[in-house]
């Protein structure tokens, strides 16, 4: 392999080794892990939202069941006195039968706020059970997603490596000065930093070389490398 082979052997690596490294940013697989991210997260919101709703509907149903037992014990109280030798007129025992009455007329209405509250928290528990569910498959598509991804980007790795081998391999037959020249440059022309000269032209070049200028180039010695003075490429004679 010529010196000047040798350097197009290093930039046709660079160029497989950006065209890798934009593969490996752009893999569908990384994409794929980001909506599995997202679909879970939206499960996560849902699951938060609707734990706070249960959380103040069983706050009140508590609260709720609470003055119950309040009431029931009252009313036992109540009837106790009611029924017992400590009622001393008439008038005593109608205002007892009158709070007895108010107290489960209230009980009756708590109790009634209570079953519609466990009537509204059944389909809540459900939901939340669908939706742990939801959560636990959306793990797990993360999960295979991810693992996909790392075989995909592993896949790439790999190709990077033997990229990386073969450049290494073409590198130390490039001399030291042209090296210098075409990593100068690269960074300007990138895939067509270094060209063949083509009959009388630059083959990377936009515009045909002066007459002169191709005279020039076409006189030197065959893996000669000139500088194109119209668009500034490395020319290989």
């Amino acid at each position: 392999m010529t010196a000047m082979d040798a350097l197009f052997a290093v930039q046709d690596e660079d160029v497989i080794r950006g065209q890798l490294d934009y593969r490996r940013a752009h893999l569908s697989e990384r994409q794929d892990v980001v909506a599995a991210e997202v679909e879970r997260g939206e499960t996560a919101t849902a699951i938060a939202a609707l734990e706070l709703e249960r959380l103040e509907h069983s706050r009140r149903q508590n609260r709720l069941e609470g003055e119950v037992v309040a009431i029931e014990a009252r009313l036992a109280e109540l009837d106790k006195k009611l029924y017992g030798s400590a009622i001393t007129s008439a008038r005593e025992a109608t205002s007892l039968q009158d709070e007895i009455g108010h107290l489960r007329r209230r009980q009756d209405d708590l109790e009634g706020s209570v079953l519609e509250l466990m009537e509204v928290l059944e389909p809540m528990e459900q939901e939340l059970a669908r939706l742990a569910d939801q959560a636990s498959a959306g793990d797990a598509a993360i999960h295979a997603a991810q693992t996909s991804l790392a075989e995909a980007e592993a896949a790439v790795d790999g190709e990077l490596s033997e990229s990386a081998s073969r450049r290494e391999l073409a590198l130390p037959q490039v001399p030291a000065d042209v090296l210098t020249r075409y990593e100068g440059s690269r960074a300007s022309f990138g895939s067509s930093t270094v060209v063949r000269f083509s009959g009388s032209d630059c083959s990377g070049c936009p515009y045909s070389m002066p007459a002169v200028e191709a005279d020039r180039v076409r006189s030197l010695t065959a893996g000669t490398l000139a500088d194109c003075s119209e668009c500034g490429r490395l020319v290989v004679r």
